[in-house]
């Protein structure tokens, strides 16, 4: 099990490329041989990284490996995602001046740039439809709390609705505020996610 979780994490983190959100697919498909995770409960643990302090990839392997393997599955799998990284700049940062305008570099790092936009593209694949499309619907509280008689019409629209209504209007304004208004993420996450809070008692 531990010589597992450490190669598995190993892989993540020697082809990660791109890191954070660019890995996430990587990770979800290394992590089924572990714990049965479903897309919802996957979601919910990479918003909850994004929101506490350390990168997701280490976050993600540290829950695995405890899950897998208590405490010790969780030192291991967290030194096999974080290893190659280590020894990888170790070497890169003594010969990147050396090699940082040879033909063979550049065209390699032009040819990885496009996959790590294909990889992030696929972590919004991975991540939308359970946070888009999941079972509960955010709002649902405060309008069974209204009353039904007077909020009838607007609580079927929600709770019916192959989509979370609510989480999309929190999805654009998080991409306007930050875009548009540069708004720091950091606050926008802690904002949505009182209003979040509100909205689901």
């Amino acid at each position: 099990m531990y010589l597992n979780l450490f190669t598995s994490f190993m892989k993540v983190g020697l082809f990660g490329f791109g890191g954070g959100l660019a890995i996430v697919r990587l990770i979800y498909d290394s992590i089924q041989d572990f714990a049965s995770i479903t897309p919802q409960e996957f979601t919910n643990f990479v918003a909850i990284s994004q929101i506490t302090p350390g990168p997701l990839a280490i976050n993600v392997a540290t829950f695995i490996g405890n899950e897998a393997a208590g405490i010790l599955g969780a030192a291991v799998a967290t030194i096999g995602v974080a290893l190659p990284a280590f020894i990888i700049v170790s070497i890169v940062s003594r010969m990147l001046d050396k090699f940082q305008n040879n033909k063979i570099v550049q065209g390699m790092l032009s040819g990885i740039k496009p996959a790590t936009i294909g990889l992030i593209g696929a972590a919004a694949v991975t991540l939308t439809i359970p946070a888009i499309a999941g079972e509960g619907r955010i709002g649902m509280g405060i309008i069974d709390k209204i009353g039904v008689d007077t909020a009838a019409g607007i609580g079927g629209f929600i709770q019916n609705s192959p989509v979370d209504i609510v989480s999309i209007l929190i999805l654009i304004a998080t991409i306007v505020l930050i875009q548009k208004f540069n708004k720091r993420p950091i606050a926008v996450l802690i904002v949505m996610g009182c209003i979040g809070a509100l909205l689901g008692v």
